[in-house]
């Protein structure tokens, strides 16, 4: 919401100094393109950013990279059938080069942090079962009778100990039937989020098949105030009604459940409403909530973002838009990862790896492929 709404600002300022169309006798703002570049925007950016999203918590980001992977080829099938646009047999080969090696090196950052994690996460395993063992359990949750505290078994300590492996097959019980519905949610989580990243490349790549087709005459500028002021209306009016409903939601908790005493000795004391009580706690922002606690510096940090990722990005990527083809233009748009890999080194301190360093290098071999022998 923020974003594409500071961005639409900077836009409408662009518009109004560089202009609206390319040619200024020209009308190229008829209702059907500035409809399809409203469904472009629909799809492109709010469908398609909300699944991607939804995918990345529902999978992780490293099945995410490989569904993303095929979005610059549905791009050239799309500009194929839509545009009649045709690639020559090196701009593909340069294409699965890019893609590959920006593959390779967005699982390489993404496995990094995880071998760390699950390092200490062993160490912290290991302390546990020597634990168990000093105070008597094995692994697999059975008592180990040491020789120097070993005693005869009386009548009473037979009852407890049947009574103790009859608790633990119950338990045995209860976890494998709680691991089968474990799995079964796990898949279907996994067939959802993979439906959303497959759908999401579909939409984002139909966003740019759109936008070429029903761009041609307007300024990069105007197209992109078109894009991301449809998408930054909606989203404000979502966060509005989503305001609207938690305000009724609260004020009929508090209708339903009044203030009340309990009697403590001679003190009465006086619940607390939900109201107040939601007060006294700090709660995180809701999903249409902006923070409420950042300080000036994080907003201007965030500002500077929205300056770089939702203006400038945008504004270059739909320029080259119109002037190479559409396969190549969101193959060559795909290869941040290789500026985050060497970014890590000076602000994070990672160096890149060995994986790392050969991803980028047949990227940018596809990369010299698609520009020399592209179209």
């Amino acid at each position: 919401m923020y974003k594409c709404n500071v961005a639409s600002i900077g836009f409408i300022i662009m518009c109004l100094v560089r202009g609206f169309a390319i040619s200024a006798g020209e009308d190229v703002f008829t209702v059907t393109n500035v409809g399809y570049l409203v469904l472009s925007s629909t799809l492109g950016i709010i469908v398609g950013d909300v699944l991607w999203l939804e995918a990345l918590r529902l999978l992780g980001a490293k099945h995410v990279i490989v569904i993303d992977s095929l979005k610059p080829f549905a791009a050239a099938i799309l500009g194929r059938l839509g545009l009649d646009e045709i690639l020559k047999a090196p701009a593909w080969g340069g294409m699965v080069l890019t893609v590959i090696g920006v593959g390779v090196v967005a699982w390489e950052e993404q496995r990094t942090t995880p071998m760390q994690e699950n390092g200490s996460n062993e160490t912290n395993i290991a302390q546990t079962v020597e634990a168990k063992h000093r105070i008597g359990f094995s692994n697999d949750g059975e008592d180990i009778v040491h020789p120097d505290t070993a005693v005869e078994l009386s009548d009473e300590n037979i009852g407890n100990t049947e009574e103790h492996s009859s608790c633990n097959s119950k338990q045995q019980l209860s976890t494998e039937a709680t691991n089968i519905d474990s799995n079964i949610m796990e898949r279907k989580q996994y067939r959802r989020g993979y439906l959303c990243a497959i759908v999401n490349v579909l939409a984002d790549s139909l966003g740019s098949l759109l936008t070429k087709k029903h761009g041609v005459g307007m300024t990069t500028w105007s197209i992109n105030l078109i894009r991301f002021g449809f998408a930054g209306v909606v989203m404000i009016s979502i966060s509005v009604i989503m305001r609207f409903r938690q305000q009724n939601s609260k004020s009929n908790e508090s209708i339903i459940e009044p203030k009340g005493e309990i009697e403590c000795g001679d003190t009465a004391i006086q619940n607390e409403t939900p109201k107040n009580a939601a007060a006294n706690e700090q709660t995180p922002p809701q999903w249409f909530e902006l923070p409420s606690t950042l300080t000036r510096m994080g907003w201007l940090q965030i500002t500077a973002g929205v300056g770089l990722v939702t203006f400038l990005c945008p504004t270059l990527s739909n320029y080259a838009l119109f002037q190479i083809t559409l396969g190549l233009a969101v193959a060559l748009g795909s290869i941040g990862p290789l500026y985050g890999l060497f970014f890590d080194w000076p602000f994070k301190g990672r160096r890149p790896t060995l994986y790392g360093c050969v991803g980028v290098l047949l990227a940018i071999a596809g990369v010299v492929i698609l520009c020399v022998w592209g179209s």
